[in-house]
């Protein structure tokens, strides 16, 4: 199978570097990239994340708490999943390096397989977690290999094409509903049920099955995360004009955001934020869109096999 250029897109800072690779192209629709992270000798880094999809994460850190929400930071173990959220998760971290697997729902359905509302907003030791025996070997076995990212990505595709479950039931579904959902075709949870093809209570169901939460919160998670982007990668910009088309106005945005980020818009942009804006930077450049949770299924997939 084609595989492409590692990396294929990178950053680097004083405090932080950060390395994107794309998975193979048969594991496209499943996840959205592999991250190899890493904090400098003798640097802390600390920032607030705006929601994504699910993610296997693993790493060593001489310090390395989280919290989502408003939950108190604690300790992270070295391999967890960490499941879809719908709100802020504020890093600190001292020294580290770390790798990251990001899941689309696709692969949460049949790579995991666990209901995604049970980890939504949640990050869990991946011993504990119910998830698929072989994954906690290869999140240890990738701490060992490091920084050889060619030897990393063919660990992670090799163990992930034998988890992949050969049921399929749900996934053309979920990807119909995920590919409405990054449509901004929609602003209310009716007209999203009915391109779906269900009646909105099915749509609720399913989506906490496969989304982690009700449509609801996931449109009001796109919409936030579409304006976040804009001005993330520029933040010259005013929040005014950073602004989705499906908010009213200006005041709507800011409920929006105090209830997602814990602050408010100026208060976010008044803090440092090395790991977004790194994140932003490599996203953008490998898949053309500025945030995780942002992937069109069909766009990855093409992305990859053009390669």
């Amino acid at each position: 199978m084609s595989r492409p250029p590692l990396p294929i897109a990178e950053y680097n800072s004083e405090k932080l570097r950060l390395r994107l690779v794309a998975p193979a192209s048969d594991l496209a629709p499943y996840l959205s990239g592999y991250y190899r992270t890493e904090v400098a000798e003798g640097a802390t880094v600390e920032d607030w994340l705006p929601p994504e999809e699910a993610n296997l994460r693993t790493g060593e850190a001489e310090h390395y708490q989280a919290a989502i929400g408003n939950e108190l930071m604690r300790d992270v173990p070295p391999a967890i999943i960490s499941g879809p959220t719908d709100r802020v998760t504020r890093l600190r971290i001292t020294h580290g390096k770390f790798w990251g697997i990001g899941l689309t729902p696709a692969g949460w359905s049949r790579l995991i397989g666990l209901p995604a509302n049970e980890s939504a907003n949640r990050f869990i030791d991946i011993g504990v977690s119910g998830a698929p025996a072989s994954l906690e070997p290869m999140l240890h076995e990738l701490r060992e290999i490091g920084d050889d990212l060619e030897s990393a990505a063919n660990l992670i595709n090799a163990t992930l094409r034998s988890v992949l479950e050969p049921d399929a039931a749900n996934e053309q579904t979920i990807q119909a509903v995920h590919r409405e959902l990054v449509s901004e075709d929609h602003y209310a949870v009716a007209p999203l049920a009915e391109a779906a093809g269900m009646n909105p209570r099915t749509l609720a169901r399913f989506c906490q099955r496969h989304f982690g939460f009700v449509p609801r919160s996931l449109l009001r998670r796109q919409r936030f995360l579409r304006s976040l982007a804009q001005y993330m990668l520029d933040p010259s910009m005013r929040w005014i004009n950073s602004l989705d088309s499906y908010y009213w106005d200006q005041a709507h945005f800011i409920r929006d955001f105090r209830a997602t980020m814990g602050m408010t818009p100026s208060e976010y942009a008044r803090r440092p934020h090395p790991i977004v804006k790194a994140a932003v930077t490599v996203i953008h450049q490998g898949g053309g869109v500025a945030m995780q949770a942002l992937y069109h299924p069909d766009h990855a997939q093409a992305a990859q096999t053009g390669l």
